[in-house]
């Protein structure tokens, strides 16, 4: 299935709100979390979430990111759909030896 792993990993974060509740739910560890999210941010610029003693929350730019997060998720399961419906093509491949 296509997908953005950084993407789920905001998503998750975003509704568990919680670092280790987060890796729970995606099976990896809470570093591998803290490292996407570290990522995601640095590739932004910007604080999508707000650390708070045993909780997570969005900030305003976290928020408006994760409408965009859910649609792009959407539009790649929707594609992955689509394109489970081609039969299966069979590729030959041949050679010579000379």
């Amino acid at each position: 299935m296509l997908e953005d792993f950084r993407l789920k990993v905001f998503i998750t974060l975003s509704q568990e709100r919680s670092f280790t509740r987060a890796a729970e739910q995606l099976c990896i560890s809470q570093p591998a979390v803290s490292q996407n999210i570290s990522e995601l941010e640095k590739q932004f610029g910007l604080k999508f979430f707000d650390r708070l003693r045993g909780e997570v929350l969005l900030t305003p730019a976290g928020e408006a990111f994760k409408e965009y997060a859910e649609h792009i998720l959407s539009k790649y399961a929707e594609a992955s759909q689509l394109f489970t419906r081609f039969p299966d093509t069979i590729v030959r491949v041949s050679a010579s030896d000379e």
